[in-house]
């Protein structure tokens, strides 16, 4: 996914204020970190693809959208 489809898609679909992501990560506000993440990413000098941040970014998404089909 590139970094516009992951903003439209946590647009239609905003995570949880906070949130656990990690055992070793909370994220306490989750529309400032992907703010975050989404600036880190304009200003990369070079392909998203290596930005950390779009990395970050990508495991977020995969790790809330696990955690939906998890509820099914």
């Amino acid at each position: 996914m590139t970094p516009q489809e992951l903003k439209a898609y946590f647009d239609s679909n905003p995570p949880p204020f906070e949130i656990e992501w990690k055992p070793w990560a909370k994220i306490i506000n989750t529309k400032k970190f992907l703010e975050a993440c989404y600036t880190a990413i304009s200003v990369y000098k070079g392909n998203y693809q290596n930005c950390p941040d779009y990395w970050h970014l990508l495991e977020f998404y995969r790790d809330i959208i696990g955690s939906k089909s998890d509820n099914v």
